[in-house]
């Protein structure tokens, strides 16, 4: 009696499923883990700019306690990894400063550009790089267009996503 197994073909056959099988199988890991690369792309850039938004309070504590809160107009569009290298937080993927606004040459990371006066975050899975800068809101009380301690209300110190000029 003739069995499948004793068939001419039946080895090709079964080889021919196992390769779909695992063909299958790698582009549907292939697509989980493209996913979950640039999820964790994300969530080291949300987390960067939280240790930078919570440096920026310690940064304006410090001035409060010194008397050099007349010097915060300096700090907008100045570069917040130099405060984060003070506090040893300085994130690994800080490349440095920048003099150059071609980004194409560039590895993936943080970025100052010193043009720009911001910072620019060059991904490696997500698309395009995205741009932020240091700014400091104020109510200016005594319209001099910069922020003075004794006059002007104080709000905030931010570090927010700009779009690209």
């Amino acid at each position: 009696m003739s069995t499948l197994s004793s068939h001419p073909g039946a080895i090709l056959f079964r080889l021919s499923v196992m390769i779909i099988i695992i063909a299958i199988l790698m582009v549907a890991f292939f697509r989980y883990t493209d996913g979950t690369q640039k999820a964790l792309e994300r969530q080291s850039i949300i987390q960067t700019k939280r240790i930078i938004d919570s440096s920026l309070t310690v940064v304006f504590a410090s001035y409060a306690v010194k008397g050099r809160l007349n010097e915060l107009s300096q700090i907008e569009g100045s570069n917040p990894f130099v405060f984060l290298k003070d506090y040893s937080l300085l994130p690994a993927t800080y490349r440095g400063e920048i003099a150059q606004e071609d980004l194409a040459e560039l590895k993936p990371g943080w970025y100052y550009s010193r043009v720009s006066r911001a910072v620019v975050y060059i991904p490696r899975f997500l698309d395009g790089a995205e741009w932020y800068s240091l700014v400091l809101n104020y109510d200016d009380v005594n319209q001099s267009g910069s922020y003075e301690a004794g006059q002007d209300l104080f709000r905030n110190l931010q570090f927010i996503k700009k779009p690209r000029q």
